[in-house]
C-alpha cells in the first residue's frame, strides 16, 4: 500500500491552522488588490456607479468564507489544544501559540464596528462618496490584516511547528 500518500490525521490537525490562516492572509490580500482598483482616479466616477451592486455581490460570498476560514482556524486550533496527548502541547511550548491563534482569530471580529458602517454605506448607495467610503473600508481592512490575522498566521506556523518537532 502507498502509505506515504497520506498525512497522518494527527499531523493535518497540527497542520490545519496554518492552512487556515493562510488562506484567510491570501484572501485577506486579493480583497485589498481587486478593490484598490476602484480607487485609480480615472474611473472613480464609474466605480461610485459600480461599487453598490460590486459589494452587495461580493460581500455576500466573500463574508462566508471568511467566517468560514475563522471558524476553521478556532476549531482546528481548540481541537489542538483539546485533543493532544496529555502535556505534549506545554512540552513542546505550542499550547500558547495555539490559544493565541485562538485568540487573533476572535480578534479578526473586533473590528467590524469600525468596517460595517463603510459597508452599510456602499451596500446601500452612498452615490458620490461611495469610492470614499471603500477607502475607509481598506484602510481598517489592511491595519486589521496586518494586525490580527498575521499575527494570528504566526501563531499557527510557531504552533505546527513546536509540535511537529521532534
Amino acid at each position: 500500500m502507498a502509505s506515504g500518500l497520506f498525512i497522518d490525521p494527527t499531523t493535518l490537525l497540527r497542520i490545519a491552522p496554518v492552512i487556515s490562516t493562510t488562506c484567510s492572509l491570501w484572501f485577506g490580500w486579493d480583497q485589498y488588490e481587486f478593490l484598490q482598483l476602484f480607487l485609480k482616479p480615472d474611473i472613480q466616477g464609474h466605480s461610485n456607479e459600480m461599487l453598490p451592486s460590486y459589494f452587495n455581490t461580493f460581500f455576500g460570498r466573500g463574508a462566508r468564507r471568511v467566517v468560514g476560514l475563522l471558524l476553521t482556524t478556532i476549531l482546528t486550533s481548540a481541537a489542538n489544544l483539546r485533543y493532544a496527548p496529555d502535556g505534549l502541547l506545554h512540552e513542546r511550548g505550542s499550547f500558547i501559540w495555539y490559544s493565541g491563534a485562538i485568540a487573533f482569530a476572535l480578534g479578526h471580529q473586533i473590528y467590524v464596528p469600525f468596517i460595517l458602517p463603510s459597508i452599510k454605506a456602499i451596500t446601500g448607495d452612498a452615490k458620490e462618496k461611495n469610492v470614499n467610503e471603500l477607502k475607509k473600508w481598506l484602510y481598517v481592512h489592511n491595519w486589521r490584516t496586518l494586525t490580527v490575522d498575521l499575527a494570528g498566521w504566526a501563531c499557527c506556523i510557531v504552533a505546527a511547528v513546536k509540535t511537529l518537532s521532534p
